[in-house]
């Protein structure tokens, strides 16, 4: 889907903060906007696409903030990392009570460049953003870094691993980018170190991603592993008191 959605930077896009990342590049989350400001956002987005499909809605770029600190409604606005996710809605549902739960997914990376504050009736921020991520051309498909990844999720520790599935099945079908898989893995393996995630996000070079994925992998099948032989070795009494 990425590779067929252009962003058009030269217009300010709205900005969505959160604690931390929450989307990457070909991923999806669902979402829920419920301050008035992004409920507002959101409405604004939406009737942006006119009488055009869900996709002919404004883009979103999802922002994190610059301090842990902040929460709630405070006056001003909180400082913001500058590399965001550029995403768009691809479903919307309208609450009864007037927030909105959304699927979005995100389609690039992008480097805040200037923020306009709320100003009239815009409760929310935009920002003149730039895209960050160095490759410009089509994601393709790299064999001998999908066989790397194939070699970790298919054999030895995490052969069995139920939570590689989905990667274990994208990497069979051959017919995805890799940047894809590569792109589902950081999510997954960053879980929930926002250093890392936020990391990930401003990286503009593919391979480093990919080298981080692969890295992680093998950390987690070596412990995978190490769990693996401390269990059989208690279940025959080796090293029990």
């Amino acid at each position: 889907m990425s590779a067929t959605i252009q962003i058009d930077f030269s217009r300010p896009i709205a900005l969505f903060p959160l604690p931390a990342v929450a989307l990457f590049p070909h991923t999806a989350e669902w979402m829920v906007a419920f301050e008035p400001r992004y409920r507002q956002m959101v409405e604004d987005c939406l009737r942006a696409r006119g009488d055009g499909a869900l996709l002919d809605a404004a883009p979103i770029a999802l922002a994190t903030y610059a301090g842990r600190s902040w929460q709630g409604e405070r006056v001003g606005e909180p400082p913001l990392r500058p590399a965001v996710c550029v995403a768009k809605i691809v479903e919307h549902r309208a609450l009864p009570d007037g927030k909105h739960h959304m699927l979005l997914h995100g389609f690039c990376r992008a480097r805040i460049e200037s923020i306009s504050e709320p100003e009239g009736r815009r409760l929310y921020r935009l920002a003149r953003l730039a895209p960050i991520d160095r490759r410009r051309s089509a994601p393709r498909r790299m064999p001998v870094l999908e066989g790397e990844i194939a070699s970790l999720i298919e054999e030895g520790a995490l052969a069995r691993w139920s939570q590689l599935d989905a990667v274990r099945m994208w990497v069979k079908r051959r017919n995805l980018p890799t940047e894809f898989i590569v792109e589902q893995l950081v999510a997954m393996l960053a879980g929930r170190d926002a250093d890392a995630r936020y990391r990930m996000l401003a990286e503009p070079n593919g391979r480093v991603r990919a080298r981080f994925a692969l890295s992680e992998l093998a950390h987690l099948q070596r412990m995978v592993g190490h769990a693996a032989t401390r269990s059989a070795a208690g279940e025959r009494g080796v090293g029990a008191n």
